[in-house]
């Protein structure tokens, strides 16, 4: 018979925590979708607003064609990274598919606003659901700044309802400055104090 390897509670949350920073880490090493979705929605929302507000556009939504060039840079992204992954955690894994999901998600409701003509209605549910990506992001990995993006996104949520649809987008545009680029631009910060403390 097989002995079980028993770990004492301390060498149990000393193994989680290990998990949570390699996670950490592999975030800070991948910032590269925050950074590719949080300035690709960013640009999206100020320019169709320009479009709009601006130039008097008719067809100012095109602007978030831009979202296709980010579906294949991450899709690029994506399967390079995982030729050059040799150890996959529990947690990895776990994010991987939780930013899949997203992906499929986000995707399926452009689909369903657009087909039912309530493209204008539709921020609103956005900030809600970047709100709940963001919040639960950060439980999982125990990342506070995550968290309050999260809330913030949620405080934008209900502010939208009662604006026009032109301030929802540089609401949209406020939003992803919260629940991407900021936490992007804090995890390298992190990950570059590791490598100084290393060096050191």
């Amino acid at each position: 018979m097989m002995s079980e390897e028993k770990f004492s509670p301390e060498e149990s949350l000393s193994v989680i925590r290990s998990m949570l920073e390699k996670t950490k880490q592999d975030l800070s090493d991948d910032s590269f979708y925050f950074n590719l979705w949080g300035w690709l929605i960013f640009v999206a929302a100020i320019g169709e607003y320009v479009l709009l507000k601006v130039f008097k556009y008719p067809q100012h939504y095109l602007t978030w064609n831009l979202m296709w060039a980010g579906a294949a840079l991450s899709i690029v992204h994506g399967i390079r990274k995982g030729k050059k992954t040799k150890v996959k955690t529990y947690m990895n894994e776990t994010m991987k598919y939780f930013g899949i999901g997203c992906g499929i998600m986000f995707t399926i409701l452009s689909f369903i606003f657009v087909y039912l003509q309530l493209w204008e209605h539709a921020f609103p549910v956005y900030f809600l659901l970047y709100g709940f990506l963001s919040f639960i992001a950060g439980a999982i990995i125990h990342y506070t700044p995550l968290r309050w993006a999260g809330a913030a996104c949620w405080v934008i949520s209900i502010v939208s309802v009662f604006v026009q649809f032109d301030m929802q987008l540089l609401l949209m545009a406020l939003a992803v400055v919260f629940a991407f680029i900021i936490p992007a631009y804090l995890i390298r910060g992190e990950k570059k104090k590791r490598m100084q403390q290393i060096d050191i």
